[in-house]
């Protein structure tokens, strides 16, 4: 069974205010606050993201630091051939991050790609992959955070992935092997 400390650190990862934490346990503001702050969850003032929308370094690095990832799962692999391509092969690309969302002691998020194949003649088939990483934190990130770590970490952690299941489908697609470039920061 859950302590009541263990519990308010729960829904406050889950994104729920100090007051809301309160009203929803029958306990007092301070109380709820006090938990939060020594569990070191409750930010102090000042430490949130900057006018230009940029979170704070000192906070991003904390975020960072206590952050490991425990799972990559590939969640969604689509791909089709319309018909038999012809002549020179060509790929579009769209790739797009999603998440965060909560989970016990942390979140999942992750990464879609979109490649459509053509050829000579115009489109011919395409490839759709979801792939999920499940990071363990003792904070969930809010907006600006998870802003920030969607461009400079996600994509970092799950482009290998993504990289080697292109180059895996594409072969079993019977097309030539189109092994992705590797992402550069």
């Amino acid at each position: 069974m859950e302590s009541k400390s263990e519990t308010i650190r729960r829904l406050y990862r889950e994104g729920k205010s100090v007051s809301e934490i309160a009203k929803a346990l029958g306990l007092s503001y301070q109380r709820v606050y006090n938990t939060l702050k020594r569990s070191g969850l409750l930010k102090p003032k000042g430490w949130g993201p900057s006018p230009s929308g940029e979170p704070d370094p000192e906070a991003y690095a904390r975020f960072l630091q206590g952050l490991e990832i425990r799972s990559v799962e590939m969640t969604e692999a689509h791909a089709k051939l319309e018909r038999s391509p012809k002549g020179k092969l060509s790929f579009r690309m769209g790739l797009e991050a999603f998440g965060p969302e909560p989970r016990e002691g942390g979140f999942t998020a992750g990464l879609a790609l979109n490649l459509d194949f053509q050829d000579e003649e115009g489109p011919f088939g395409f490839l759709r992959l979801r792939v999920r990483a499940g990071y363990a934190t003792p904070l969930f990130p809010d907006e600006p955070l998870f802003r920030t770590f969607r461009e400079r970490n996600l994509i970092v952690h799950l482009w290998p992935y993504l990289r080697l299941y292109v180059d895996f489908l594409t072969a079993q697609m019977g097309l030539p092997r189109l092994v992705l470039p590797a992402w550069k920061v």
